[in-house]
């Protein structure tokens, strides 16, 4: 008669422990789930294992690099404005080969789509100054890249060649074969990094690659730069940085010289200068790159030289043939584990 209570008892027992138990086991998965999301969106602050930087040596058109093994190419697409002669549209093709995870080579050339230059007809008006250059091109650009980490830093050392493939009378090219060595170092902080650019070289052009600027030089010369950076996720980045070009010895400048500062009829396009300090150039410079998807980047700069008190704006859209690394679209199944789990649904 005491057998069925009894075993009552221990049933009850028994239901007990186990809600006791499945409501620990909630309460550890709650508390399991709250510190794995902040972690994992931590994740995004740390510093990318795909360094930016490496996706940047081609700088007009950045997401051609050595970050990608093999073949990559791209094209950007830019509206600029010079302070100096004004607006301007360019177009730079490029492509680039990764040997291996240290070395690669890459060429880009810039076509001139639309730009005013100065009009060189010695019967000339006043107001016909600016002529309208169409389809111009600017000297190849062919740079050998390595790529290593010595000690927590990015090193990337190149060596630059231009082949003369630019018109000379109008500031685009020099008419010979220019060379460059620099080096890039690149600390990293998280998502934040400061960088330090030392190089030398005979071209103004290639000292420093991302401006597009109505000049070039021939001779010897030492450039530097020194900023910071900070990635953000798929790859954008915000990017500021200060500059000198420093000339060594007797410089030529290829320069279509305005006929009204030289109080002549005639236009100059070539200056041999004795002296460095014309061709001399420091400022300041920020740029961004921002993804739109996975081949496609908007992207621009704004240059302030204070050397020659000039303003330079670019705005353009880079297309890159290879997807950038990390940009691959998640299955159903993972977007669903993501979603799942309280995260959003890409990465």
């Amino acid at each position: 008669m005491r057998v069925r209570p009894l075993a009552a008892n221990k049933l009850r027992g028994t239901m007990m422990i186990c809600a006791l138990l499945a409501t620990a086991s909630s309460s550890s998965a709650q508390q399991t789930q709250a510190v794995a999301t902040p972690s994992v969106a931590a994740t995004s602050q740390t510093e990318p294992s795909v360094k930016p930087a490496e996706l940047e040596n081609v700088r007009r058109v950045p997401g051609v690099g050595s970050a990608l093994r093999g073949f990559n190419g791209g094209v950007t697409y830019a509206g600029v404005h010079n302070s100096a002669i004004g607006w301007y549209e360019v177009l730079v093709p490029a492509v680039s080969y990764s040997f291996s995870e240290h070395y690669s080579v890459d060429a880009s050339a810039t076509v001139y789509l639309h730009r005013f230059v100065q009009n060189q007809s010695p019967t000339a008006s006043s107001s016909e100054r600016l002529v309208l250059d169409i389809g111009d091109s600017g000297d190849t650009l062919i740079g050998l890249h390595g790529v290593f980490r010595p000690h927590g830093l990015l090193d990337i050392a190149t060596v630059s060649l231009t082949a003369p493939t630019g018109n000379r009378s109008n500031g685009l090219g020099t008419g010979r074969v220019t060379f460059d060595a620099s080096n890039h170092l690149e600390r990293f902080f998280g998502n934040k990094s400061l960088h330090l650019d030392l190089g030398m070289g005979d071209s103004s052009a290639v000292a420093n690659s991302l401006l597009m600027r109505d000049y070039n030089t021939l001779g010897a010369l030492a450039h530097f730069e020194a900023g910071a950076s900070v990635w953000m996720r798929r790859y954008g980045f915000l990017q500021a940085s200060a500059y000198e070009q420093l000339p060594m010895g007797s410089q030529k400048i290829y320069q279509l010289v305005p006929s009204w500062l030289q109080g002549s009829n005639s236009s100059q396009t070539t200056q041999v200068l004795i002296s460095n300090g014309l061709s001399e150039d420091n400022g300041l410079t920020a740029s961004f790159g921002i993804p739109l998807n996975s081949h496609l980047l908007f992207n621009g700069y704004y240059n302030r030289s204070l050397r020659q008190s000039q303003d330079t704006v670019s705005l353009g859209m880079t297309y890159v043939i290879r997807q950038l690394p990390g940009r691959r679209r998640l299955s159903m199944i993972d977007r669903a584990l993501r979603e799942a789990a309280g995260l959003s649904p890409e990465p």
